[in-house]
């Protein structure tokens, strides 16, 4: 059911009800009082009166006649019935077929255009019965124009088509009117249920999205941090016993902070890049957003690219401190891969070493093997013991970040203490690919 086709049954008549009853009583009541009177002559004023009562009321009914299609079209026919009784032979006039019983075929129209089935049904039996009806008072009643003409078959036939295509006509009008709100109706639906969906999909999208650079600020950010407290514990314990390994933790802790601020930076821009939903891209693309990272100039500072297998042997160098060393090993040929998987692969290695710097206290010692072969094995495993206050040796945010990256990249992920019960080893296997083959949005 829709609002469009009918109002709430609660609801009483609206202004435009009362003024299309008010229109069709001035066009039609005016003719139907003069030709009652006319028929009546001086001898049928109560006849009149009663005849014209029924047309008042019938004229009132056509304003409820969208609100209430049943009860309207039940009452206009037991009015219409009433009118052919006051048309029987013995009455003083013709009441049933006068000017006034037209508004008929608005409760008919009414009753058919609604989404009240029984009603449209009802209107369509009560107006061929009352069709059939009307044309038989007024052949036994004899009277008409030509009272032999009314009694002739053809004649008959005529009259009953004319009533009978006359209520045909206003209820297929009411279901034709019926049908085209139900498909506007549904067209419209249609259209709402797009928009939602496509509104579904680029929430999904911009949440992507949005996940994946908070895990590569996650990433950046811990083993920035982690590499930084390492090294300016060092530089704390060396001044003064060896200032130039001190000075030199110091350049290191800067070096690092330096690079982390270039990564955040490119990191933050694509993070304000990401267009909020429902907000309409310009053609020239996204607007720059007020906060965004600028330079001198006012121009938004470009984007990074971002680090892949060529970045490993310096974050496996930047990872060490005193106290703590760390040795890359390639084993097998190494080939170009997709960007994709550099990346995953530098993510896993950065992530693996930040665990150890944070979470086992010195000394340690780290190993990042790369085996290439049918496929490329990362391996990270250190010789340290966790601190007793330590809680990251567990499924967390950054193991999490790291199985999500290789799974998406087609391979597997495991992570978890050494056989040998010290330390701890992280283990990717990622599928190779030709550089420049299609691959799954990072």
């Amino acid at each position: 059911m829709t609002a469009a086709t009918t109002a709430p049954a609660s609801a009483g008549p609206t202004l435009a009800d009362w003024a299309w009853a008010a229109v069709a009583a001035a066009a039609l009541l005016p003719f139907t009082v003069v030709e009652v009177f006319d028929e009546a002559g001086s001898g049928g004023v109560a006849w009149s009166v009663i005849v014209l009562s029924l047309y008042g009321l019938l004229h009132l009914a056509v304003a409820v006649r969208r609100q209430w299609p049943r009860t309207a079209i039940v009452a206009a026919s037991v009015i219409m019935l009433g009118l052919a009784v006051a048309s029987l032979p013995g009455m003083p006039g013709l009441a049933v077929l006068q000017a006034s019983s037209l508004v008929y075929l608005a409760f008919v129209y009414a009753a058919a255009a609604s989404d009240d089935r029984l009603a449209g049904v009802a209107a369509l039996v009560f107006g061929l019965v009352g069709a059939g009806l009307t044309t038989a008072t007024v052949f036994l009643s004899g009277r008409g124009s030509d009272a032999a003409m009314v009694a002739s078959p053809g004649a008959v036939l005529a009259l009953f088509g004319s009533l009978a295509g006359g209520i045909g006509a206003a209820w297929a009008l009411g279901r034709y009117r019926r049908e085209t709100l139900r498909k506007r109706a549904a067209q419209q639906l249609a259209i709402a249920q797009a928009a939602e969906l496509r509104l579904q999909g680029e929430l999904r999208t911009v949440a992507e999205e949005r996940r994946r650079i908070g895990r590569e600020l996650h990433d950046v950010i811990a083993h920035s941090l982690a590499v930084m407290v390492a090294q300016a514990e060092a530089s704390r314990l060396l001044v003064g016993r060896d200032d130039d390994r001190a000075r030199g933790a110091i350049e290191h802790v800067v070096a690092t902070g330096r690079a982390a601020m270039a990564d955040m930076r490119g990191l933050l821009g694509a993070l304000a890049a990401v267009p909020h939903v429902g907000d309409e891209s310009s053609p020239d693309g996204p607007a720059a957003s007020p906060d965004a990272p600028a330079d001198g100039a006012g121009i938004a500072a470009p984007l990074e690219p971002s680090p892949g297998l060529d970045g490993v042997p310096t974050l496996v160098e930047r990872s060490q401190a005193p106290g703590r060393t760390a040795e890359l090993i390639v084993a097998g040929s190494p080939a170009e891969v997709r960007p994709g998987v550099g990346l995953t692969v530098y993510r896993v290695v950065q992530e693996s070493l930040t665990n150890t710097i944070r979470h086992a206290p010195p000394p340690t010692h780290s190993r990042v093997r790369l085996d290439w072969g049918d496929a490329l094995t990362v391996t990270v495993d250190d010789d340290g013991r966790a601190a007793p206050d330590s809680v990251d040796r567990v499924p967390g945010r950054g193991l999490r970040g790291m199985r999500e990256r290789v799974e998406q990249a087609g391979g597997g992920f495991d992570a978890g203490p050494r056989t040998d019960a010290t330390g701890w080893r992280v283990v990717a296997r990622l599928p190779l690919t030709r550089a420049g083959a299609p691959e799954e949005a990072q």
